[in-house]
């Protein structure tokens, strides 16, 4: 029962930490709602020299990472993104979309995790060799990561303008 509990906290983190970093107090900066969802559609499509993505490139690819975790949360076994691939790296062109897309799959994700089973955490993923407590703790590690570089490259563009 004791590991139960512990399972148990450690899902309620995963849950803060992605709500921190959606909407919440953010420990970094602000919150990736009132900074990235407010990007003008311009800014997110913008090349930058110096930079591999645009903004909304950078979107596309943490979405593609959630919706990863996301399907093998819900039971698709099968489901894989190869690295550098084009569902990896997807290439959308419409800034209101990928927003949108965004604040569905935080929604399925959180709901996913939420009603994932307490004794399937430390299972390992189906396709990998590490369990679903290592996925969601990469994913959240992976959010925070690309959402520097989505500063970085906004940074250079207001620098620019």
């Amino acid at each position: 029962m004791e590991h139960n509990s512990e399972i148990k906290a450690v899902v309620e983190r995963f849950k803060t930490q992605l709500t921190d970093f959606y909407t919440g107090d953010s420990w970094v900066t602000d919150n990736f709602s009132e900074k990235v969802l407010s990007i003008e559609p311009g800014e997110a499509l913008k090349k930058i020299q110096g930079h591999n993505h645009s903004i909304i490139e950078l979107v596309g690819h943490i979405i593609a990472w959630r919706n990863f975790a996301l399907q093998k949360l819900t039971g698709n076994d099968d489901y894989d993104v190869e690295n550098n691939s084009a569902v990896d790296w997807p290439a959308p062109d419409d800034w209101d979309v990928i927003c949108r897309e965004f604040e569905v799959c935080q929604k399925n994700l959180f709901t996913a995790i939420e009603n994932f089973p307490v004794d399937r955490w430390n299972n390992t993923v189906p396709g990998r060799n590490y369990s679903f407590i290592y996925l969601i703790t990469g994913i959240i590690q992976h959010d925070y990561y690309h959402y520097g570089q989505i500063g970085s490259v906004l940074a250079a563009i207001k620098k620019n303008a």
